[in-house]
This record gives structure tokens, C-alpha cells and sequence, in this order.
């Protein structure tokens, strides 16, 4: 093969891996195979005569091709359709009752027969007692995520109606996301779902995966891209290592998703304001976790092993989180079994007093310099 030749070649092959990576980008369940995808087959016809017609023509074809294939690939990869959830009464997520209503609506549970069932996240916020919704309900509304475990999500799911195969392991709920462009319902807000659920193999095997649920817009960038790829790699790991704690791990998984969906909307939130402004939503504690922090005893306090922050219990099951520097991560709502299942599995340990005193002291700064 001549150099001339070997050259055309390698454009070709480096413009076609590019060509696939932009189609891949632009789907929703793009995240699923980008991490695993290497390569594709693709059956192309040149044609020798007309050439512009027949380069046009080609160009379709080629799109086209890459695109089957590539939806081919997310659906083989994931065990559900992308944007949409298993209906456990149907057999699959093709169905009507398997995707979210309106952008507002997130995943909440089945019903005893095996249906979805949606819920405006507002209000999924309200009946969880969540601190702050009353801020998603501002001009500007605020960002919040649940994490909810499997069994709170299947609790009504009637055993005779339960599909063999797929599990649902856990999800976080997030919103609310401004949406650009045209609105045609309600406040050009967006709310999301990110399930993690696997199926089983023809040998037995489990596949895991991360859907995202919700009326995504179909272009432009989506603030929550890096925070799902690293879920992704992280659960590819599942299949490694011991296979005994894979609920505790999941769990993990999810609680950091939703910790990087927030740091993330903070980071784009500062990124939007001038240099130097504050962006005192994300960075000033909730008063209740104020309150929940002084009030706590020696008792009441843990270190999360898997990421050092401060664990501290407040009343009716709340539950921060707060960084070594004295900023509150997140705040979320833990059963007993929960908490208990923390510590027995190692995820969570008892904090030292001056590692409490530390953070103790950073909050105090904190709030003291924002004028709380």
C-alpha cells in the first residue's frame, strides 16, 4: 500500500470515529455504551460514478447506518429504553405508563399491578419533608435531589407482577433544571430521574446500568453529563470484586451521584455570576442543619469513609453531610435500618472529637462571614 493511500486511509478511519462519537453525544443513552464502545461494524457501498450526487447520497446512508447502530448498541447495553422505565405490568418500557407526563414529573414507585407511578418532584419533595422546598418554588428555583432505596420504590409492586430479570436497585431524583428554548408546560423547569437497575444474562450474570429518566431537551449541553459518566464507570465495577455487599455499594454509587449533580449545578450557578460573587445557596448551611449540628452529641456524629465527610444525625431521620471545610454537602432523610446498614458494612465509622471540633469550627467561620 502506497503512503498516499495509507494516508487517505487513516483520514478516512480518524474522520468516521469522529463522525460516531458527535451522533453518540447527542443521545440520551449515550452514557450507557460511551464508556465500553471500541468499536462498530459498519456495510458501506461506494460508488465510483456521479461522484457529488453519489457523496450526498453517502453521507445519509452513512448517518443513518451509525445511528441503527448505535441505538442498537444502547439498547443491548441498557434493559430498558433511554428516557423511559421498566412497566413491570407491560413487560417493558415501550408502553404509555412508562414515561414521565410532563418535564416536572419523577419516578415515585408501582403501583400493586406493576404501573409506574409519576410525581411533580414538588411535591415529592413536600411529602418527603424535604428543608428546602419551598425554594423550588422561587423565581429561580432551587436544586435538590432525593435518593430513594429500592424498597420504598417496589413496596406496593405485587410479587405475582413482578417481571423476572430486571431489579431496580435505587434512584436519585433531581430538580429543578432551567430549560432553554420554548416552554409548553408550566415553568421552563426540568426535573430528573437516575435509575440504577439490571438484568439478568442468559448465563445468570447481571448487567448493571443507569437510565435517566424525563422529557430531556434534545439539544444543547446537559449539566448532568460528567456527573452520570462517572456513576457509569463506577457501576462497571460491580461485576468485580466481592459480590456480597453489591446493595451497600450501589448505595454508595448513588449518594455520590447525587452529591456531584449538586457540585455541579453550583459550579455552573458561580460560573453565571460576575468574579468574586458568592453563591450563597450552595455554600451556607440550611438553618435546620445549623440546628441539627449544635444539638447533636458525641453520639450523633460519623465520618464517611469513602469520601471524609462529617455524618451528622439530626431529628426524624435527617441526615448532612459537611465537607472538612465546613460546607454542607448534602442533606438527606435515613431510616434506622439504613443508618444501621451504614455502619455495618463499614461505610460509615464513629468521628473523633477533634475531627468534629474541626468541622465545627469551619461552619462557625462560615456562617459567621455570610453574616448568618
Amino acid at each position: 500500500m502506497s503512503d498516499r493511500a495509507g494516508k487517505l486511509g487513516k483520514k478516512i478511519h480518524d474522520d468516521m470515529a469522529v463522525l460516531v462519537r458527535e451522533i453518540l453525544s447527542r443521545k440520551p443513552g449515550g452514557h450507557l455504551v460511551d464508556p465500553t464502545l471500541h468499536e462498530v461494524i459498519l456495510e458501506l457501498v461506494v460508488s465510483l460514478n456521479d461522484a457529488e450526487d453519489s457523496a450526498a447520497c453517502f453521507a445519509d446512508v452513512l448517518t443513518r447506518h451509525i445511528d441503527r447502530v448505535l441505538d442498537d448498541a444502547i439498547q443491548h447495553v441498557a434493559m430498558f429504553r433511554p428516557g423511559r422505565t421498566f412497566c413491570h405490568r407491560c413487560g417493558g418500557p415501550e408502553c404509555e405508563h412508562a414515561e414521565p407526563p410532563s418535564s416536572r414529573h419523577v419516578f415515585a414507585g408501582y403501583r400493586p399491578t406493576g404501573t409506574p407511578v409519576w410525581k411533580d418532584f414538588a411535591q415529592q419533595c413536600l411529602e418527603e419533608r424535604h428543608e428546602q422546598v419551598d425554594r423550588l418554588y422561587d423565581d429561580k428555583p432551587a436544586f435538590l435531589t432525593l435518593v430513594r432505596d429500592p424498597e420504598a420504590l417496589r413496596r406496593d409492586l405485587l410479587e405475582a407482577f413482578r417481571a423476572k430479570g430486571y431489579r431496580l436497585h435505587g434512584q436519585v431524583t433531581a430538580g429543578f433544571y432551567t430549560v432553554p428554548g420554548k416552554v409548553t408546560e408550566g415553568r421552563a423547569v426540568l426535573a430528573l430521574t437516575f435509575q440504577v437497575a439490571s438484568a439478568a444474562g442468559a448465563g445468570g450474570k447481571k448487567s448493571f446500568g443507569l437510565n435517566i429518566l424525563g422529557r430531556t431537551p434534545e439539544e444543547g449541553l446537559f449539566p448532568w453529563r460528567r456527573p452520570v459518566q462517572w456513576a457509569q464507570s463506577a457501576l462497571a465495577t460491580l461485576g468485580r470484586g466481592r459480590q456480597d455487599d453489591l446493595d451497600g455499594r450501589i448505595e454508595g454509587i448513588l449518594n455520590g451521584l447525587a452529591r456531584r449533580l449538586q457540585q455541579e449545578q453550583r459550579s455552573r450557578s458561580r460560573r453565571t455570576r460576575h468574579a468574586g460573587q458568592r453563591h450563597d445557596a450552595g455554600d451556607r448551611p440550611t438553618r435546620k442543619a445549623l440546628e441539627d449540628l449544635e444539638a447533636a452529641g458525641s453520639d450523633d456524629f460519623y465520618l464517611d469513609e469513602r469520601n471524609g465527610t462529617l455524618v451528622v444525625l439530626g431529628q426524624r431521620g435527617r441526615t448532612h453531610f459537611f465537607s472538612a471545610d465546613g460546607r454542607l454537602v448534602s442533606s438527606v432523610r435515613y431510616s434506622r435500618e439504613g443508618i444501621g446498614g451504614k455502619l455495618k458494612n463499614g461505610l460509615w465509622r464513629r468521628a473523633a472529637g477533634e475531627e468534629i471540633e474541626t468541622v465545627r469550627k469551619q461552619v462557625s467561620a462560615r456562617a459567621d462571614a455570610s453574616g448568618s
